[in-house]
């Protein structure tokens, strides 16, 4: 069974760093991830219903590795502490074998994909995440100065959130479909990589925050969840209403490789 979303669960951070693990939500914030949890839940039984909808998953899944990830390893990439640049490059190369992977599993369902070479050639993000992405610079650029580390440190604060994201919504799917599914090799894989970078993130903002620092880092941290909340619905409730056109549509075809 899928944990409540709106209860967090994560390792210790250290003292002043409790705002990087995810918050345990109450009220209004408990109800919409509650919400969000059971719409996109009912969004992945419509999507893997068909195999176009199983396709359309799997570009879901490569679009987020190549685009909105992408864009802030970009941002990242601005004059970064040489002690960090090797931990970039292999979260980057991450990444691009993720899209690899999504693409190869889109490939094998009888659709077209191919993983972009390089993040400039990463395919454009749809509308809505675009204004998300729109929301995350205007945030690194409002936060910046308020740290000696610039805009890396609101740049990882939002890789972090993001990844957390990534965490659930990858458990929950493989919770879902369960480990009989052709699906859930491929889905452990990219979770598992998913939290060591939740943990990297953790551990770098820490190392560059200073004390002094870090009641605005817990600032910035409330306005990127708030901001992502603040997409969750829409977003769960544009997944459902594609999973069911998708199925009813004629001469639609379940997966093969369920």
């Amino acid at each position: 069974m899928d944990a409540d979303p709106s209860v967090a669960v994560a390792a210790p951070a250290m003292p002043g760093f409790d705002c990087l693990a995810p918050p345990t939500l109450r009220g209004w914030p408990a109800m919409q991830a509650r919400l969000v949890h059971h719409v996109k839940r009912a969004a992945l039984r419509q999507l893997h219903a068909s195999n176009a909808g199983e396709m359309l998953l799997l570009r879901f899944y490569l679009v987020g590795e190549e685009s909105s990830e992408q864009a802030l390893q970009r941002e990242l990439r601005i004059a970064p502490p040489e002690w960090l640049v090797r931990q970039l490059d292999q979260h980057l190369a991450d990444e691009q074998l993720h899209a690899r992977l999504f693409a190869q599993a889109i490939v094998e369902r009888g659709g077209s994909a191919q993983a972009a070479a390089s993040p400039e050639e990463a395919p454009r993000p749809d509308w809505l995440s675009r204004r998300k992405l729109a929301r995350w610079q205007a945030l690194i650029r409002r936060h910046a100065p308020h740290f000696a580390h610039g805009g890396l440190v609101p740049a990882y604060a939002i890789g972090l959130s993001a990844e957390q994201m990534a965490s659930r919504i990858l458990q929950r799917h493989c919770a879902l479909i369960g480990e009989q599914h052709a699906l859930h090799p491929l889905l452990t894989r990219v979770l598992a990589d998913e939290d060591r970078h939740i943990r990297l993130c953790s551990r770098t903002l820490q190392r560059c925050v200073a004390p002094h620092e870090q009641a605005r880092l817990a600032q910035l941290m409330r306005e990127v969840r708030d901001t992502e909340r603040g997409f969750g619905v829409t977003g769960a409730l544009g997944m459902w209403l594609a999973g069911v056109a998708l199925r009813l549509r004629p001469g639609a075809a379940r997966p093969a490789h369920a």
